[in-house]
């Protein structure tokens, strides 16, 4: 790494979104400036043309640099949606000695569980354990040392196509940025928003063209799960129910997540001209109508994909982030329909300009890169998994 600064790179459906960051010695993470860029090339969570896409890159990560007037060269790069495999999976060993059980043990039984979750063709991202078990009993900590004829572990593997990563990084480099590591916009998201570490937790994030349901406990990412839905079918249904264009229905979208929902049912007109249109007047109730049932919609779908955790685990809150996080019927349509308390992300360690939820992914990846910037002079495979079981010892730890 030659220097202190740092590019954290969000790739949203809707936005390319940067933060330009300071590490200290410490790891800790001071955001001195941000860019961003309307996205091209990325749809629904799945990258569709990698030429418009690094071009969207390039014009946020100019906007960055010219707000901030610091040229930096190294970044991290958070992608999420369909484009990600995350799976649990379980892998067993049996420890070389029996009599004592070493790291080498446990980095097989790490290995033995990525390789059963991830296909030929892609390239593991993030192994994250969950529970390791010494002859069939839980093991509350690493069992190094202890004696066990088998080892085993369950855990939840996130991995990429190994040909999109490829592309991704090549097209990104030829822009003289030096891609130091692609994370999970899970991880990152997780990194910026675990506020209660001995709660189990889910957190919504809900993007333009995708949505990320991420389960916490004990103050670590334990399942993932994405839906290809978000805030895009809102501005559809606006600017097919008012026969506007896009761009004009996305305003609408944001100035109606700012009313007060007390004005439904007073025959309140909004004024909602554009600049070359005119007479464009609509009544609340009816755009209320157009949001809300689209809202409710997609808040049934998210809970019908959750079942099965939600069967499994006592959630006590859910946290909402993203670019729609904050809309007002998000957050009552989720507390009604998950019967849980929901609360919207609040970046409260952030200056006032950057802690909107949206931002909670672009924080997420400095705060990722200040935990893990490469050590030098270390070979690339050792590194990934010397950072890999120093996490695992720290979720083990007692």
């Amino acid at each position: 790494m030659d220097g202190k600064y740092i590019l954290g790179i969000d790739i949203g459906t809707s936005n390319i979104k940067i933060f330009v960051g300071e590490i200290a010695l410490d790891g800790h993470v001071t955001i001195v400036g941000s860019g961003q860029m309307t996205t091209n090339g990325l749809e629904k969570g799945v990258i569709s043309n990698s030429n418009q896409l690094v071009k969207s890159i390039e014009q946020a990560v100019d906007c960055a640099v010219m707000a901030t007037n610091i040229s930096v060269k190294n970044a991290y790069i958070a992608i999420g949606g369909m484009e990600l495999k995350a799976v649990n999976s379980i892998g067993s060993i049996a420890p070389s000695i029996p009599s004592n059980i070493t790291i080498d043990d446990v980095n097989r039984v790490y290995r033995a569980a990525a390789l059963v979750a991830i296909p030929d063709d892609h390239e593991m991202l993030h192994i994250f354990p969950q529970k390791i078990f010494v002859d069939k009993q839980r093991s509350i900590g690493l069992p190094l040392q202890e004696k066990g004829a088998h080892l085993e572990v369950e855990a939840h593997v996130i991995s990429i196509s190994k040909l999109t990563l490829k592309n991704l990084i090549e097209e990104i480099e030829t822009l003289g940025i030096h891609v130091v590591g692609v994370i999970a916009n899970a991880v990152a998201i997780t990194e910026a928003t675990i506020p209660v570490p001995d709660e189990t937790f889910l957190v919504i994030d809900i993007g333009a063209g995708s949505t990320e349901l991420i389960l916490c406990q004990e103050g670590q990412l334990y399942f993932t799960t994405a839906l290809s839905l978000g805030g895009n079918y809102i501005t559809s249904d606006i600017m097919q129910g008012l026969d506007i264009s896009w761009e004009h229905a996305e305003e609408i979208k944001k100035y109606y997540a700012k009313l007060n929902k007390q004005l439904k049912g007073q025959e309140v007109i909004l004024d909602c001209n554009a600049y070359g249109t005119t007479d464009k007047h609509v009544s609340y109730d009816f755009l209320y109508k157009i949001i809300e049932s689209r809202i409710c919609e997609l808040v049934y779908l998210m809970h019908e994909h959750s079942k099965i955790f939600l069967a499994e685990n006592k959630i006590e809150k859910v946290f909402l982030t993203g670019g729609c996080g904050t809309m007002p019927g998000f957050v009552q349509s989720v507390e009604a329909t998950f019967g849980i308390p929901v609360e919207v992300v609040a970046l409260q360690e952030l200056s006032l300009e950057y802690r909107a939820p949206e931002n909670a992914a672009c924080y997420g990846i400095l705060k990722y890169a200040g935990k893990n910037l490469p050590e030098p002079q270390v070979a690339q495979e050792s590194n990934l998994w010397r950072s890999l079981l120093s996490k695992c010892r720290s979720f083990f730890k007692n």
